[in-house]
């Protein structure tokens, strides 16, 4: 399922990538020549822990040049199986986001990103005492999102990517994916802006 998902993404960008006229690391360049606007939002994503669903709440601040965009994330979540095992992880990851494509009303991005955080997972011993065990964390992920502006400052999105743990034994490794209202703040503050200066 992981490969899969992962082939079928990396396909996906293989086309991208053959239909574009200019080379990604030109336009990453010219880009990042731009002056840099202070973005932060949510990032939370739904995700599976060994096979069950899980929610993950992700925190995002960072430097938005345009084309690309550079964040630093703060992710958590605590899920407990139906043994009472508990599994909390929580990570700091440093993302890297490129546009694909932009217009008024669709967008289109990939994000890599690599955190490192910590494990806390605790396991119940048939003995009836606990396994206390923590670990390093390092999740290394890629996604594709994309969004439909339905009105000025209201749009849709949705998104699907996959997280690989660098850590053996974390169980951290799964698909992710996202959906939900997306608000275009910078709209907003242009309309409040005008508002003012008339």
């Amino acid at each position: 399922m992981k490969r899969s998902l992962l082939l079928i993404l990396l396909i996906s960008f293989g086309r991208f990538v053959d239909a574009q006229q200019w080379s990604p690391g030109d336009s990453i360049r010219l880009s990042l020549k731009n002056k840099p606007q202070f973005t932060a939002g949510l990032d939370s994503r739904s995700s599976y822990l060994l096979g069950k669903p899980i929610h993950i709440f992700g925190l995002r601040v960072g430097a938005d040049y345009k084309k690309t965009a550079g964040y630093v994330g703060f992710y958590s979540t605590v899920f407990q199986d139906p043994t009472d095992n508990m599994y909390e992880y929580f990570y700091l990851s440093g993302i890297g986001e490129y546009r694909w494509f932009k217009n008024y009303r669709w967008f289109l991005t990939q994000t890599v990103q690599a955190g490192v955080g910590t494990a806390s997972l605790t396991f119940n011993n048939p003995n009836g005492n606990p396994d206390y065990r923590d670990l390093m964390l390092i999740p290394i992920e890629t996604g594709v999102h994309a969004s439909y502006r339905v009105w000025r400052y209201i749009g849709l999105s949705a998104g699907v990517g996959a997280r690989f743990s660098l850590t053996p034994g974390s169980f951290f490794s799964a698909s992710y994916y996202s959906f939900g209202v997306c608000i275009y703040t910078d709209e907003i503050g242009k309309t409040i802006d005008k508002i003012l200066h008339d």
